[in-house]
């Protein structure tokens, strides 16, 4: 018979706690927290990506649980009946939806400052890796200056995406130019520029996925 283990991590405390949890469920676990209570019914947007939970495979176990990515603050969220759950992220690094999307945690360094966060897998092989970073800001509202004006509603809203590479287990940032990759990827530049030439590379995830599966050839 199936057992779920629930381990406390500061002693016997209840879901409405702070304290951080451990799940155990089959030979899958996961570690959380609560997540705050947050009223945004005032904002207009959504700071999810995909506001619906979605059954996810974590750390590449075999159970799954509902699971959904928190793209403004950059966290995962386990439904468990009417709790919403925070997962903790350097426990929690690889998620496999049932939609075919992959997550994984990604720590790297840009312009001298360290980031921890969670990319979108759209390519991976024994070489390289393609990803991207998708997030959401918040747009404050404002008051009105004058009778002219309205006031501005609170808004969520994406940012761009960004794209980037892992090579030689490496992660940089990546335009999807042909120039930042003969930096990224050294002595390859001809069957680079070849491979651009014919097939007029852009920045989006059908051209990424088909340029981590050229970059594997190489």
């Amino acid at each position: 018979m199936k057992k779920t283990i629930f381990i406390l991590s500061l002693g016997l405390f209840s879901l409405a706690s702070n304290a951080q949890m451990t799940l155990q469920d089959g030979g899958s676990t996961l570690t959380f927290r609560k997540s705050p209570n947050f009223n945004d019914a005032a904002i207009a947007g959504s700071k999810f990506i995909n506001e619906e939970y979605q059954n996810a495979k974590v750390n590449k176990g075999s159970q799954d649980f509902l699971i959904r990515y928190n793209a403004y603050m950059d966290i995962m969220e386990y439904k468990n009946g009417s709790d919403v759950l925070e997962l903790i992220k350097e426990k929690n690094t690889h998620f496999a939806f049932q939609d075919g999307s992959v997550y994984e945690l990604f720590t790297y360094n840009l312009d001298g400052t360290s980031y921890e966060r969670y990319h979108q897998v759209l390519v991976e092989n024994k070489t390289v890796k393609i990803s991207k970073f998708q997030s959401i800001k918040l747009i404050p509202a404002q008051k009105a200056t004058n009778s002219y004006e309205k006031d501005t509603q609170a808004t969520y809203k994406p940012n761009g995406e960004v794209y980037f590479i892992t090579y030689n287990n490496q992660t940089f940032e990546f335009d999807g130019r042909q120039k930042t990759l003969d930096k990224i990827i050294p002595g390859k530049t001809d069957v680079i520029k070849k491979f651009y030439k014919e097939n007029k590379i852009k920045e989006n995830d059908t051209d990424m996925i088909k340029l981590g599966n050229f970059l594997a050839t190489i």
